[in-house]
């Protein structure tokens, strides 16, 4: 935890903990094979938005904690997955929270609205526990982070 993460008193400040879900997220999609920078524009998407998020805080994070990220994902839909997160330290439980993404095609001319298109096959497939992989701990200037593929 650095010091720019946390408030007067020396615990978090809340919009961090949306940070990390958001790296939990592509730090998972890394260890299921499938890594933003390459993903993104093999599949002609402007990335994974979310839609709707939500936390519940436990108990405080602090200066100094290192924390641990769990992302897993809960379900996958037509155009659309649900991530949900804990984020602990030493064991106690600080966070836990949840994102809708939406699979997002790349506008083909300026301007254009965004849009929610049909998430494919071999992507459901990995997002719902496909293939059996080891995912890589990832760390941040901040945390922690390990992620787990979906059971």
């Amino acid at each position: 935890m650095r010091w720019g993460d946390v408030d007067a008193a020396g615990i978090v400040f809340y919009p961090r903990f949306f940070e990390w879900y958001d790296l939990g997220c592509e730090t998972l999609f890394a260890a299921l094979g499938m890594p933003w920078p390459a993903l993104f524009p093999r599949h002609g998407i402007v990335g994974v938005p979310i839609l709707e998020s939500g936390s519940r805080f436990v108990s405080p994070a602090r200066y100094g904690d290192t924390l641990a990220i769990r992302a897993v994902v809960t379900w996958v839909k037509v155009r659309t997955f649900r991530m949900e997160y804990e984020i602990s330290t030493g064991g106690r439980l600080c966070a836990a929270g949840f994102e809708v993404r939406a699979w997002v095609k790349r506008p083909v001319s300026p301007g254009e609205p965004l849009q929610a298109v049909p998430i494919p096959g071999d992507v459901v497939q990995r997002l719902r526990g496909g293939p059996a992989v080891t995912p890589r701990a990832a760390r941040a200037p901040s945390s922690r982070q390990r992620a787990r593929p979906p059971r």
